[in-house]
């Protein structure tokens, strides 16, 4: 396993998450001056929605095929035929919920939600699925053959288009009463998603390799595999859904009003959570970069070389999740002004630095794991 490859493309990747978080950062200020903090607890719950839409739909098929191409390349399989599993595994999928979505636009939107105006958002994401599956094998192929700079390069270009969309939209239409938060999400997200799968096809073309032969795996050991993954990460959409659906609705339960819910929401969402991730973009990246990593190591056998980088790792982000704790138990006040929230986001900053450190060894612990088919999440 090439080390300097792994530094190569943790430190790109870093770089392309500080600037995605730093310009997420931004948007969201813009849009809390533009609209209220109560619009950006209501795009945060859009978004949660749609995640959690995606991860129905496709199972995580990023880190499936991610993982199961990593495998076969180790083995000297053909990771082509392991794609093409995956492009069909997760086509099947995200059709069928996808359909399913659509024809329950009404009883989402006007009974769940009691809103009229997310039926047609809702039904426009929708059909969106498909093509975010095909974007997720692709960037998972590609991060599985360490082409990393592909696949960050097309989040950066899916973000910097969405953000460009919105901000457009919230400039001239939204903030004008011409066009729903929700209409404007909705389009921003397929225009997004569009960019960054025409860049992956173009990569697609000039990058992917020419194999022969049969693959170690069949479609349906394929998909045997890949049903303990669906399944957990199901769960574990469902649960981070269910709390951000809550957090709104406890907050008005203690005394808040709806707009003064979806306020403190937003700031919690938009300000805080982002600051306190903000310095684990690098594990974020090394995580990310481990899983193809050590399923290829995995995949050949190679025992020695899994111990020493898993050992490595897991000291140098002991050392730096105390460093980052350190700052935000010290600074966390001064922090929060600077970030653009108030004291209120301060003193939450302050209580939750005790967590960092296992926040981040948790996220560098996981892509471990995950790598070594150790768990399914």
């Amino acid at each position: 396993m090439n080390r300097n490859k792994i530094a190569r493309d943790t430190v790109f990747m870093t770089a392309v998450q500080l600037g995605l978080q730093g310009m997420s950062l931004l948007l969201n200020i813009f849009i809390t001056r533009k609209l209220g903090s109560a619009a950006v607890g209501t795009a945060s719950l859009i978004y949660t929605f749609f995640g959690f839409a995606t991860i129905i739909s496709n199972g995580n098929i990023y880190l499936i095929s991610s993982r199961f191409i990593s495998e076969e390349i180790g083995c000297s399989g053909n990771p082509n035929k392991v794609f093409r599993y995956a492009v069909m595994f997760s086509s099947c999928m995200s059709l069928i919920v996808g359909t399913g979505i659509f024809i329950a636009g009404d009883f989402i939107g006007n009974i769940l939600l009691k809103n009229a105006g997310t039926v047609l958002p809702i039904r426009i994401m929708a059909l969106s699925l498909p093509m975010t599956a095909f974007c997720s094998c692709l960037k998972g192929y590609f991060n599985a053959i360490r082409r990393i700079v592909i696949s960050a390069s097309s989040d950066a270009v899916e973000f910097v288009v969405r953000a460009a969309v919105i901000a457009f939209l919230t400039e001239f239409f939204i903030s004008a009463g011409r066009m729903s938060i929700f209409m404007g999400i909705a389009i921003s997200i397929v225009i997004g998603e569009a960019a960054g799968l025409l860049m992956l096809m173009v990569a697609a073309v000039k990058y992917r390799g020419k194999y022969n032969g049969s693959a170690g795996i069949s479609f349906r050991g394929f998909a045997f595999g890949a049903v303990p993954i669906i399944l957990n990460s199901i769960l574990t959409s469902v649960l981070s859904s269910a709390n951000d659906a809550l957090v709104p609705l406890t907050l008005k339960q203690y005394g808040n009003t709806t707009k003064a819910a979806l306020s403190q929401f937003g700031i919690f969402e938009a300000i805080i959570i982002p600051t306190l991730f903000f310095p684990s973009v690098i594990l974020c990246s090394l995580s990310n970069i481990l899983v193809p990593e050590l399923s290829r190591e995995r995949g050949a056998d190679n025992a020695d070389n899994v111990k020493n980088i898993t050992e490595k790792v897991f000291q140098r982000t002991f050392v730096f999740s105390m460093f980052a704790s350190a700052v935000f138990l010290c600074f966390g006040n001064d922090i929060g002004i600077l970030v653009g929230g108030d004291a209120f986001a301060g003193k939450i900053i302050r209580i939750l630095s005790p967590a960092v450190p296992f926040i981040y060894l948790e996220i560098v612990l996981e892509g471990i794991l995950r790598g070594l088919s150790l768990i399914h999440i």
